[in-house]
């Protein structure tokens, strides 16, 4: 993963409208551009962006670029969804969950019991989430993750199951419904969104804090120092009545201006952060849903888990509680709903 958020941008951007993007660095991206955006750019469609200056025959950019503005007006598009199909020529094998299932999943406090495994289509959202935030300056971005629609379960890798484009195929049937409420859905795609979006932004904050810290340090220095003199004063000539309140109260007004001062750089350094869903494609792959029952005391349920063939891992399920993919989880009294240790230990 690029750790230049700004070449990390790029490259999310200019993939996500049909660009190819190669990293040649950690701030060097080399692109082919498609004509379109090449022109919305004004820039030759083979070019490279870099984020250092001494870089020769390439377009520099920093978040005051016009690069930037521009593609923020590609990801100002809200809404775009589109779904494909994956073949998968191999044989999915049915068999052998009554042994893998009690050995990838521990309940805590409870039990799970392989129940019946079949072939059926998973349905797995690629979200791509655009961001704007602000504080000192405007940050674009966008963030990038997999749901699995039916446990709920993201981030999620779905393997090479997109590395042949020979082995996509058109969906015919997408008024299926959805195996969850769309609201609970849209919940744990926020919920994904925020962590992502927070952790991308992760070094901008801890350099706001910094500044904020190092200006209230200096303002406070400086009107305390004001405060300082005035008592100084006020002792060394030993001030009473008329004169020693006028001096009471410039030390007031002082305290008053500092708070002022201070609300203004809290404001300065604040971020704030809107996001959309830019698109959305829907992947149809051919998998194993498990049927596995689980039971903690008197209650019993029976959830799904999947086996992914292009990642050959039976995947995690899902925390009820804080959404965590889990393997290892304890199940509550009253209808064995599935909590993440970290949430059980609270």
């Amino acid at each position: 993963m690029l750790s230049d958020p700004i070449i990390a941008t790029l490259e999310k951007i200019v993939s996500l409208h049909d660009g190819i993007a190669e990293p040649a660095g950690e701030h060097i991206l080399n692109v082919l551009l498609t004509e379109n955006i090449a022109s919305l750019l004004s820039l030759p469609e083979e070019v490279t962006f870099t984020t250092i200056a001494d870089v020769p025959q390439s377009v520099f950019v920093t978040y005051h670029s016009e690069v930037l503005n521009k593609l923020s007006e590609l990801l100002a598009v809200k809404g775009l969804i589109s779904a494909l199909g994956v073949k998968f020529d191999g044989y999915l094998k049915t068999t052998g969950f009554d042994k893998s299932i009690p050995e990838r999943f521990t309940p805590q406090n409870g039990l799970i019991r392989f129940l019946d495994a079949k072939p059926e289509i998973t349905r797995y959202i690629l979200c791509n989430v655009a961001y704007t935030a602000n504080a000192e300056e405007k940050r674009i971005g966008l963030v990038s993750f997999i749901i699995n629609e039916i446990t709920g379960v993201t981030p999620v890798e779905i393997g090479d199951a997109l590395f042949w484009e020979s082995d996509r195929m058109t969906v015919e049937h997408q008024d299926i419904p959805l195996a969850m409420p769309i609201e609970e859905l849209l919940k744990l795609i926020e919920h994904q969104s925020a962590i992502l979006i927070g952790k991308s932004l992760d070094n901008w904050q801890a350099k706001l804090t910094r500044a904020r810290a190092r200006d209230e340090e200096r303002l406070k220095d400086y009107y305390n120092t004001i405060s300082s003199e005035i008592r100084h004063k006020i002792e060394s000539k030993h001030l009473i009545g008329d004169e020693l309140d006028k001096e009471l109260a410039r030390i007031e007004a002082t305290n008053r201006e500092l708070e002022r001062k201070l609300l203004d750089i809290q404001e300065r350094y604040a971020m704030s952060v809107e996001a959309c869903l830019h698109s959305a494609m829907i992947i149809h792959l051919p998998t194993v849903h498990i049927q596995c029952e689980l039971q903690r005391k008197k209650a019993k349920r029976t959830v799904t888990a999947v086996w992914n063939p292009f990642t050959k891992i039976i995947e995690p399920l899902r925390c009820e509680l804080s959404g965590e993919p889990v393997y290892d989880f304890y199940l509550d009294d009253q209808s064995a709903k599935i909590i993440s240790p970290t949430v059980w230990r609270k």
